[in-house]
């Protein structure tokens, strides 16, 4: 099961990254939540529900010109969880500065849905949150 929850993820991302929102979201849950650790991101709230997730992620998306968003650097089995490493940029709608980030983020899936999603500082500490350890 967990190389499918591995598959769903990648779909979801390559959705994602090809700036087709509407179709990543057919891979998450109806009640997913979304959680931001404050030092990997500024809107550190938790968020639940999809239609209040992707609002989430859309306003972040929408605050750059010129968003880019790579496939991942990793994608890493953890039964349950997927933790993946992966880069995005652009430049700040308000401020014009070129921004690249690293988030490492994991992801919880349960009946082949994304129920969580959790933006971690580290690399570890996403690996640590999904249960596992380096």
């Amino acid at each position: 099961m967990s190389q499918e929850n591995v598959e769903i993820v990648r779909r979801f991302i390559h959705a994602f990254v090809q700036g087709d929102y509407e179709a990543s979201t057919e891979h998450i849950g109806a009640e997913v939540v979304l959680w931001s650790d404050p030092q990997a991101n500024m809107e550190t709230q938790q968020v639940r529900g999809r239609q209040a997730v992707t609002a989430s992620i859309g306003r972040f998306v929408s605050s750059f010109d010129d968003y880019w968003c790579a496939e991942p650097d990793e994608l890493i089995d953890a039964g349950d969880w997927v933790v993946v490493v992966m880069r995005s940029g652009g430049r700040g709608r308000t401020s014009g500065v070129a921004v690249t980030q690293t988030w490492n983020v994991a992801y919880e899936l349960a009946e082949r849905k994304v129920v969580r999603i959790e933006f971690h500082p580290t690399r570890d500490d996403a690996l640590e949150s999904a249960g596992l350890s380096e």
